[in-house]
């Protein structure tokens, strides 16, 4: 699956979990998912003034309103193709040589919410 069809699918079953999801289209949709945080998160420092790198250390002062607005829309559907790429999986997933697949994934959206903490 290429990478613009692999976003696509990933807001067109958002809430779908019939469907399954391949192992490069998990990988294709967090690598969208990182880029466009980021993207986000510089508009907030640049155009709205918001230091999110800063305010890190500072848990009282909110991050930028658009990097979080983005973060809670595509929070769904990255979890979403995570239940979808553990369905694919043929065999139990202890059993599976891409057991890492998940966690890291699961990881991936731990920082990203870490990066428009409080």
């Amino acid at each position: 699956m290429e990478f613009i069809s692999a976003v696509k699918d990933g807001f067109k079953n958002y809430a779908n979990t019939k469907v399954t999801a391949s192992r490069s289209q998990l990988y294709y949709w967090f690598l969208f998912a990182l880029i466009s945080i980021t993207v986000f998160n510089l508009i907030d420092i640049v155009i709205f003034d918001s230091n999110t790198y800063t305010q890190l250390l500072e848990l009282n002062q909110p991050t930028g309103w658009l990097s979080r607005i983005w973060f809670w829309s595509i929070v769904t559907p990255s979890i979403t193709i995570i239940v979808r790429r553990i369905k694919d999986m043929a065999k139990p997933v202890w059993n599976q040589k891409s057991f890492i697949d998940i966690p890291i994934m699961i990881v991936i959206l731990l920082v990203m919410l870490f990066i428009l903490a409080y």
